[in-house]
């Protein structure tokens, strides 16, 4: 069963930030969809049972629904990083075989001498190497706890 947020989209607010960005004088060329409610396509978790093992794991669908591929009973989108690709013949992304598209999916797992250390990740899109290098930065540095490394916006905005 899919989600689908009536009261947010039949609200005066919500109505009147759809109209706003009506011109009558001219036609609209990039219309950009609306987003009734906030919210986020992007899961980040890292865990690390009592033998030292470890997951650092990000999922994002990218665009709203991704891909738009539902894998039978499973009830969520596969992600659509290939989105990243251009079809544009001699562009330095174009889709051809073995190559990979630019994406932000990229959990961290840093060791020391071979050693676990700290499974981490940020969520933010093209902020994410940066903001990988903030974090651990923050842990190594001033000795913040994980939480709190990815947490300051210094320069992502």
């Amino acid at each position: 069963k899919v989600h689908v947020p009536v009261n947010d989209l039949l609200s005066k607010d919500y109505a009147k930030t759809r109209r706003n960005l009506i011109d009558p004088s001219k036609a609209s060329v990039d219309v950009i969809r609306g987003r009734p409610e906030s919210g986020s396509d992007t899961v980040y978790f890292c865990v690390v049972d009592e033998k030292g093992n470890a997951c650092s794991f990000i999922n994002s669908n990218y665009t709203g629904f991704g891909s738009g591929i539902i894998p039978t009973g499973c009830g969520f989108t596969l992600q659509n990083r290939g989105y990243g690709f251009s079809l544009e013949k001699g562009h330095p992304n174009q889709l051809e075989g073995g190559k990979r598209p630019y994406h932000t999916i990229i959990p961290g797992m840093a060791t020391i001498d071979g050693n676990l250390w700290a499974p981490f990740g940020v969520m933010g899109g093209f902020m994410q190497p940066q903001g990988h290098v903030q974090t651990l930065l923050n842990m190594i540095d001033h000795g913040m706890d994980p939480q709190g490394a990815g947490c300051p916006s210094i320069f992502d905005k």
